[in-house]
Order: C-alpha cells, then sequence, then structure tokens
C-alpha cells in the first residue's frame, strides 16, 4: 500500500517522465521535419509549449513532497554525494534550459543546440530518479528494472505525448504525407518502450523469488497482484500500438485524422504507467519491514 505522503512523489515521477520524453521526441520530430511546413512548424511550437506547463506542474507536485517547500534549495547542497540533490538540480535546470529553448523560439532564434543540450539535461534527471531507488536498501528497487521502468515510461508516454501536442498544435488541419510518416517512425518508440521493461520484467520476478525474505515479500506482492500488472501491460500495449495503426492507416488512406483516438492512446498509456508506478512504490519494502 502506498503511504498519502508518497502520492505526489509518484505523481512528480509519472509527469517529469512524461514531460522530458515529449520534449525529446519533439526535438526528434523537429530533426526529422527539417523542412517541415509552416502549419507543422506551428504544431511543434505548441507542443514544446505544453513541455513546459506539465514539467512545471511536476515541480510542484515535487514540492508537496518535500514537506518542507522553502527548504528545497538546502536540497541541493549534497549535489557531490546525494542523488536526490542531482535529481532536484537537473530537473530544474532542465526547466531553466526549456525556458530559455522557448523565448528563443517564440522570438525566432531557436537554437537546436540549445535544444538537443535541454534533452540530455532531461536524460540526466531522469538517470539521477532512477539512482534514488536503485541505490536504496529495498530490494525490488535495487535493480536494472527501476532504469527500465523509468526509462521505458520516458519514452512510451513521450512518444505517445509528442505526437498527441503535435496533433493538438495542427488545430485540425490536414497532415502532409511525410509528416504522418515521420509521426509514424516515431510511434515505433513508444512501442519499443513498453515492450523491453516487459521482457524485463520475468527475469525481475524471477530474481525477487530468489532472494531473501524482504526481496520475497515484494515478489510476493507483485505476484499477487498479477492481474493489475497484466491489465496496466495491455492498457500500455493498447495505447501504443492504437497510436502506431491510426498514423499507418493516415499514412495508406489519407483519411480524416482521429483527434479523439490519440487523445485514447495517449490516456491508455499514462493509465498503464500510473499503475504499473503504483506497483512499483507498493512493492518497495524495506528490509526493517521485511524482517
Amino acid at each position: 500500500m502506498i503511504f498519502a505522503e508518497e502520492w505526489p512523489l509518484m505523481t512528480f515521477t509519472l509527469l517529469a517522465q512524461l514531460s522530458i520524453g515529449t520534449f525529446i521526441i519533439l526535438m526528434l520530430l523537429k530533426a526529422l521535419m527539417e523542412n517541415h511546413e509552416a502549419q507543422a512548424s506551428k504544431a511543434l511550437s505548441f507542443g514544446f509549449t505544453a513541455v513546459g506547463a506539465v514539467t512545471l506542474l511536476a515541480l510542484i507536485f515535487s514540492l508537496f513532497h518535500l514537506g518542507d517547500p522553502l527548504g528545497a534549495p538546502r536540497s541541493i547542497l549534497n549535489r557531490g554525494s546525494s542523488w536526490l540533490s542531482r535529481e532536484i538540480l537537473t530537473t530544474g535546470g532542465f526547466l531553466v534550459l526549456w525556458f530559455i529553448f522557448w523565448l528563443l523560439m517564440r522570438k525566432g532564434k531557436e537554437s537546436t543546440a540549445l535544444g538537443w543540450i535541454t534533452a540530455f539535461v532531461g536524460l540526466a534527471a531522469i538517470f539521477s530518479m532512477a539512482n534514488i531507488y536503485s541505490s536504496s536498501v529495498r530490494p525490488a528497487w535495487a535493480n536494472a528494472n527501476t532504469y527500465y521502468a523509468f526509462f521505458g515510461a520516458t519514452f512510451a508516454m513521450g512518444a505517445v505525448g509528442a505526437v498527441s501536442v503535435f496533433a493538438l498544435g495542427m488545430k485540425g488541419a490536414a497532415f502532409s504525407k511525410s509528416v504522418t510518416k515521420t509521426l509514424t517512425t516515431v510511434s515505433y518508440i513508444g512501442i519499443a518502450s513498453v515492450v523491453l521493461p516487459l521482457l524485463y520484467f520475468p527475469f525481475y520476478l524471477s530474481g525477487l523469488k530468489s532472494g531473501g525474505v524482504t526481496s520475497s515479500a515484494s515478489a510476493q506482492i507483485l505476484t499477487g497482484s498479477m492481474g493489475s500488472v497484466i491489465f496496466s501491460a495491455i492498457l500500455m500495449l493498447l495505447g501504443a500500438v492504437l497510436l502506431v495503426f491510426l498514423l499507418k492507416k493516415q499514412e495508406q488512406k489519407g483519411q480524416h485524422f482521429a483527434m479523439n483516438t490519440i487523445l485514447i492512446a495517449l490516456a491508455l498509456v499514462v493509465i498503464g504507467e500510473f499503475m504499473s508506478r503504483y506497483l512499483f512504490y507498493a512493492s518497495g519494502i524495506s528490509p526493517i519491514i521485511g524482517g
């Protein structure tokens, strides 16, 4: 069971991964659409703007978790030895760099180099976030599954999120075949990012079962919640595959782009990741509790 104080933390990790993943995929779209038309350029601009709003919301939730929001700056002082400090520094750095990138973009002086630097800092934030958990004493977190879960969520939600905000930014305008093909290409990242953590999960669960008392207790929680594990996996896969199917259909037949279906795909992936993250926190039993 997740304690009340952990809900803001769980929400922060998911929102941060959604925003960073979306930014990275938008940068990839920007690179692949180097000679894009004016409407596509406006759609990308809308997407980058949405990233800042989600990142800011994520940081607000992180302050609720700290308990003392005014004490957040003090947490940065241990950046040399604390992954929490590095997480705060890199996530905050991502937001600051995004803001500079966004300002330049609004003024027509956008910097692609700055955009990729921002993306790199975002990846550093996810890495720091994962290290907080993988370096803990809780067996369910102190392994490679944490990296699969966090980076998988980043790119799974990022792929669907980027296509969603891009489509919203098009404001009903028709997609050219080249734009749709590019969107289809990046949407496969979403499927891969869902599948890889799922393929690793049986090895992860097997490792927990063969561990000590605490590790076995975590495995029992996951085994007892296998229905939820499977359901969350189905939701994520369904959302990622639905997006690819929709884009392929648009690319091949040139049919009207169904914005509602794109948002459904995004909702399925996000809800699936939310359920998966809940189980991640619920299985994180401390050795003190596990005996």
